[in-house]
């Protein structure tokens, strides 16, 4: 005892610096694993917004060049001509029909002619005395003067006349060398948001002076990316592209560049300005029009995707330093057995007289192999109940994404049942946990009225997965009033033991199918349970029936088993007042006998 003492202070130091470098260890490996999937997450989003923008860019294109042949068209009408050439009524009229028919067939907004002092002549919209164009004058709108100067143009701007956005195509209508007016083409991109907002993301498109015009959200339209110079303020005044918008700031910040030409950047969102969230923000030019498209990703999926990767790298490696522990555990563990053995073995033959001390040692070395059985199971059950808890973590992580774009939408109904679907999923984690708890508990025995049933439904739950995996069909007949007199965790070890051997006997079996039997028997001392659990596998050799219940004694491969588990699972019965017995069926395969006396 004297002699063990100073080497405490060395065994805890010893603790001590490895506890110290798993912690370093398990750090910096999930810092890794978090920088890691951070930027595969990244990369992939980057990807998919370079995609995301090609389409935006194709769709806008598209909805521009359907009517870009119309102002050209119309410059050359005959009809319209001669309205330019000569103004009356009736050719007004004429020309006023002939426009709403082609503005009908094409799908447009509008389609209108003014004149060289930018009156408007003939309108597609002049039966509406609230929306004509007809009397108004457009001298001041840059497609105008564009037109005028260049032979055409192209706007984005609020009507005046209207007060309903649009992009304006123009094209010079001259006569000989002279000329006579403009034709305009109004375009409706709504239809172009409205798609952009019902596929959830979040785009916009700017100008040349960093005014969002066409957005996924509505609430970003008509704002500037950063303040405007009066400059820029008073020429936008005077041209009335955006009609009387202030344009006020959108509150975008600018975070770093990304090697990819990404920026980071953050928004307010829907409340204070302290309610900001950040967004990766890719930008593509559109120089026909002089716009730029902005694509935002949410970056809060790679943050939690590179979170559960730093999990799972934890996890991991706190499942192989268990592992190891265990396997120290369990030499330490056979150490012992092997030391105490010889020492009792020496003690019974030197000091018969000491039999009260020897019985209290075995009594002490039956717990400890007790508890080794209990950590070898579980140390074998370790990777399918890793793999079982596995499954729905990741489940989890599924649908907490999924979740927090669903709670974005509004769409509260389905995140209660995304909700629903998680707590479900936790309490199957809690269920098993609490059976692994449970099973592991170290104690003395008790002795209370165990339910024959539930304890067997505990053994196969902590079994299920390797059931499962190796397609052992399980036919239960219990009757859930049968209960034991015993202690309902080492009764749950013993049919552990029990099982697993089953399922060990039936690995080249075709048929792998397990019965469990609970029937009441009449006995003279009192009436007792006989719990049957009977196997398809290849049965109990003759030269084996006299050694099963023997301590170390196995027919396992060495590494697979200690030879305890029908010891001390033959002990335990035992102890509880029952029987223990192993026999073979009629029709192939063992079956393992338990009588326990009733519990009232």
């Amino acid at each position: 005892m004297v002699d063990t003492v100073p080497f405490r202070p060395l065994r805890r130091r010893r603790m001590a610096i490895l506890v110290a470098a798993l912690a370093a260890v398990t750090a910096m490996a999930c810092w890794g694993a978090y920088r890691w999937a951070e930027a595969e997450a990244r990369a992939a989003l980057t990807l998919n917004g370079d995609q995301r923008l090609g389409l935006y860019a194709s769709s806008i294109r598209n909805a521009v060049g359907r009517y870009d042949y119309l102002p050209f068209l119309v410059a050359r009408d005959h009809e319209v001509l001669d309205l330019l050439d000569a103004p009356s009524d009736q050719r007004r009229d004429a020309v006023n029909r002939r426009l709403e028919t082609a503005n009908a067939a094409a799908g447009s907004a509008a389609l209108y002619v003014v004149d060289r002092k930018g009156l408007a002549l003939a309108s597609s919209n002049w039966a509406d005395p609230a929306q004509s164009f007809v009397g108004h004058t457009y001298d001041f709108r840059p497609y105008f003067r564009q037109a005028v100067e260049t032979g055409s143009g192209r706007y984005f701007g609020i009507g005046v006349t209207t007060g309903l956005p649009g992009y304006f195509l123009s094209h010079a209508v001259r006569q000989g060398e002279a000329l006579t007016g403009v034709a305009v083409v109004k375009i409706d991109l709504e239809t172009v948001q409205r798609d952009w907002a019902a596929g959830g993301e979040r785009v916009l498109v700017t100008d040349e002076n960093g005014i969002v015009f066409l957005s996924s959200h509505a609430e970003w339209k008509y704002r500037a990316l950063r303040p405007l110079p009066d400059a820029v303020t008073a020429r936008l005044s005077q041209t009335r592209q955006y009609d009387r918008s202030d344009l006020p700031p959108l509150g975008l910040r600018d975070g770093p560049l990304m090697e990819n030409g990404a920026r980071l950047v953050s928004l307010p969102i829907s409340g204070p300005e302290a309610n900001r969230r950040a967004f990766l923000m890719q930008e593509l030019a559109l120089p026909e029009f002089g716009w730029t498209i902005r694509f935002l990703s949410d970056l809060e999926p790679v943050k939690a995707q590179a979170a559960g990767a730093a999990i799972l790298t934890a996890m991991g490696i706190l499942l192989l330093a268990a592992a190891a522990a265990l396997g120290w555990q369990r030499r330490q563990t056979l150490r012992l057995q092997r030391e105490a053995r010889v020492t009792l073995e020496r003690r019974v033959e030197e000091r018969t007289a000491e039999l009260v001390t020897a019985n209290r040692i075995l009594r002490d070395a039956q717990e400890e192999l007790v508890q080794a059985g209990k950590l070898a199971a579980l140390g074998q059950m370790s990777a399918a109940l890793a793999h079982e808890i596995n499954q729905p973590l990741a489940a989890i992580r599924t649908f907490v994404a999924s979740t927090r774009l669903l709670a974005e939408r509004g769409e509260t109904a389905m995140v209660r049942d995304n909700l629903a679907m998680i707590g479900d999923l936790a309490e199957r984690m809690a269920l098993l946990s609490g059976h692994l708890k449970e099973f592991a508990r170290k104690g003395p025995a008790r002795v209370e009225a165990v339910p024959v049933a539930r304890a067997m439904d505990r053994a196969l739950a902590l079994l299920a997965s390797r059931l499962r995996e190796e397609e052992v069909q399980v036919d239960r007949s219990i009757p859930p009033d049968a209960r034991v007199r015993g202690d309902a965790v080492r009764l749950e070890q013993v049919f552990v033991n029990l099982l697993r051997n089953a399922a060990d006997a039936m690995e080249g079996s075709g048929d792998r199918r397990l019965t469990l039997t609970a029937t009441r028997n009449a006995a003279p001392n009192g009436d007792n349970w006989e719990i049957r659990i009977r196997d398809t596998g290849t049965g109990i050799a003759e030269a084996h029936q006299f050694q099963l219940f023997d301590p170390f004694f196995t027919t396992k491969e060495v590494g697979q088993g200690l030879g305890l588990g029908l010891s001390l699972s033959y002990g335990i019965v035992r102890d509880f007042g029952g029987t223990l017995r192993a026999e073979n069926n009629p029709e192939g395969g063992a079956c393992f006998v338990v009588q326990l006396p009733e519990a009232q």
